[in-house]
């Protein structure tokens, strides 16, 4: 186990070590397989387009006529029809978006650029050779790669499964993640707290953020601060799960007993990271089933999961492990930071003349959940950086799409 805390690089650089763990698949319908991963990879069953067709609305032309201006024109081919048609010599031929091109001709005039008198037109605007025309498998060949095994259907790629010609496809059985709260002060959602209780913001915050297509969930309960009782649960959990993940009790404090139970029953990897909020991590093994312990605090459970616990379960689960996305800001303040640690600061964006400006948002503690449901977003500021100065740029990223 480290001695000194695990910076975000290094917990990366581990994270991309671990092998997936979920070794079986399931054939499901296309429609049911959005945010699932690909068990194998795709070719596609068809070509792309299946068949030389228009791009426009307008007039199918013969090469050699593509220098007249004037033709007559009785024919038309609509989307979907049938027909294998030819052109004569001087002859256009109406065709709409999506048709099946005459056999002898690859070039469309557009319908804006030409005059219509009854069955002739006449030619305002000559087309090139080939244009306005897609080519048959253009797009995709038959039988080419489209997607590869651990790709995640989703709104990008599912038009493409099914235009290829996909109506099942077969996907990494869902990973089982069980998960628990800690703390004897824990309650179910009240305005009637006593003494030193507070409401278990956790569980709802782990709930939400495991609700994902390729999890199956289950919720423990929540581990009493008794080293016996901690123990038996993670032991009786981590037979039925691949993960168990746990919001609470592994820092260094009396009550605290989820490290010990952890060292006693498997393995831990690391505990501990030089990240702020996020410090108390802990990431360890019973048997085959992976923990990670998170701090109990509300923000620390969301932005751990989100930067960097979301990433390593899809690759355990037969995906990439894949960071969120980030993109530059501004700072419009200045503050001094404490060296070692990196640290999430939240904050507000606001766009002037174009660029996106941050904010920092008033309450920064890592118990502070309004700090993650007010502000709009968390920038990066490194373990080297000792002072931010307005003007100065960073990672920011957003929480509409962290989340």
């Amino acid at each position: 186990m480290n001695k000194s805390p695990l910076t975000k690089r290094q917990i990366i650089e581990f994270f991309k070590k671990q092998k997936n763990i979920v070794i079986k698949s399931e054939l499901v319908n296309l429609q049911n397989s959005r945010g699932r991963f690909l068990f194998e990879d795709l070719k596609s069953k068809v070509n792309l387009p299946p068949f030389n067709n228009s791009a426009v609305d307008g007039y199918a032309l013969l090469k050699k006529d593509l220098n007249n201006k004037y033709f007559y024109c009785s024919r038309r081919i609509a989307a979907g029809d049938k027909k294998n048609i030819k052109i004569k010599s001087g002859e256009a031929i109406r065709v709409f978006t999506g048709a099946r091109m005459p056999s002898n001709s690859s070039t469309i005039v557009m319908q804006e650029n030409i005059l219509i008198d009854k069955d002739k037109i006449k030619i305002l605007k000559f087309p090139k050779f080939g244009e306005n025309y897609r080519l048959k498998g253009e797009d995709i060949r038959k039988n080419q790669k489209i997607l590869s095994k651990g790709t995640k259907i989703n709104h990008q790629n599912i038009n493409l499964i099914a235009a290829s010609g996909i109506r099942k496809v077969k996907v990494f059985k869902k990973i089982k993640i069980g998960f628990f709260t800690s703390g004897n002060e824990l309650r179910k959602p009240t305005h009637n707290l006593k003494n030193s209780e507070i409401n278990n913001s956790n569980y709802f915050a782990l709930d939400s953020l495991l609700d994902q297509r390729f999890v199956s969930k289950k919720y423990f309960g929540n581990l009493k601060d008794n080293l016996k009782v901690v123990k038996s649960n993670l032991l009786r959990a981590s037979k039925k799960n691949n993960i168990i993940i746990t919001a609470g009790g592994a820092s260094v404090g009396e009550e605290d007993h989820l490290i010990d139970a952890l060292s006693s029953l498997g393995k831990i990897f690391f505990w501990r990271a030089a990240i702020k909020p996020g410090r108390p991590i802990a990431i360890g093994k019973i048997n085959s089933c992976y923990v990670i312990c998170l701090p109990g605090n509300p923000v620390s459970v969301q932005l751990l999961y989100a930067m960097l616990i979301k990433p390593l379960i899809e690759k355990l689960s037969g995906g990439f492990f894949k960071l969120p996305n980030s993109k530059k800001i501004i700072c419009n303040f200045s503050m001094k930071k404490k060296t070692q640690r990196m640290e999430w600061l939240r904050i507000i964006k606001k766009t002037i003349n174009n660029q996106d400006i941050a904010i920092k948002y008033p309450k920064q503690g890592s118990g502070m959940i309004s700090s993650v449901s007010y502000s709009d977003g968390i920038i990066e500021i490194n373990e080297d950086i000792s002072e931010v100065k307005k003007g100065d740029i960073f990672n920011y990223y957003d929480f509409e799409t962290l989340f």
